[in-house]
């Protein structure tokens, strides 16, 4: 993650759930202190809930939580997912950039979840299983990565990302990766300023383990 100002409203976390790998990147609205200190928050929540609750469930609770704040103006896009051992992953979008979930010879966008976080007290939440084969990768973003801009106004889009996984060798590293994408947009922007926080979570299925 790269903060627009000195302080982000991106935030990501993950924990070990019973064996399965919980992630979350989240996008809060506006920059700044306030922006983090509302991240920070929705964080403790997330880790307070996950590991009671599926996906979509965890989603809800952040949501009525939010909207119970009141505070206005204010919401998250949030993408959530679980990785089991054996491959399934289930997932719940929040409003959030579909994250790209990159195969062999497939790429499917995540979509399957609901309304952003944080506005509506009457939004419900559902969640998707996709089971991952052995080397598949999936890359979750923030706009600020898909809408970052270069002199030209053209934004950088989710298919330079898509190109920056397809040019990679085979067998790159996720946290390569992230750096490729990381420099990738930095190529692309050279000399405007970031106009928005970029975090980038990649995560790839292994295989099972004996």
């Amino acid at each position: 993650m790269v903060p627009c100002l000195s302080i982000g409203g991106d935030f990501f976390d993950y924990l070990d759930l019973d064996g399965s790998f919980g992630f979350v990147l989240g996008d809060v609205a506006g920059k700044g202190a306030a922006a983090g200190l509302l991240g920070a928050r929705i964080q403790e929540i997330f880790a307070f809930r996950a590991p009671d609750a599926d996906p979509a469930t965890t989603v809800a609770t952040i949501n009525t939580a939010m909207v119970k704040k009141g505070l206005e103006a204010r919401f998250v896009t949030l993408f959530y997912g679980i990785l089991s051992p054996g491959g399934e992953l289930t997932y719940c979008n929040a409003g959030h950039n579909p994250p790209l979930l990159i195969g062999k010879n497939r790429v499917r966008r995540l979509t399957t979840g609901g309304l952003i976080v944080g506005l509506f007290d009457e939004a419900t939440y559902e969640q998707e299983v996709v089971t991952l084969s052995q080397g598949d990768t999936l890359v979750t973003f923030s706009d600020g990565v898909s809408e970052a801009s270069n002199a030209k106004g053209t934004e950088f889009g989710d298919e330079r990302i898509l190109e920056c996984v397809q040019a990679s060798p085979s067998g790159i590293e996720p946290g390569e990766l992230v750096e490729q994408i990381m420099a990738a947009v930095r190529n692309f922007t050279v000399g405007e300023p970031q106009g928005d926080d970029i975090t980038v979570l990649v995560v790839r299925y292994r295989g099972e383990t004996s």
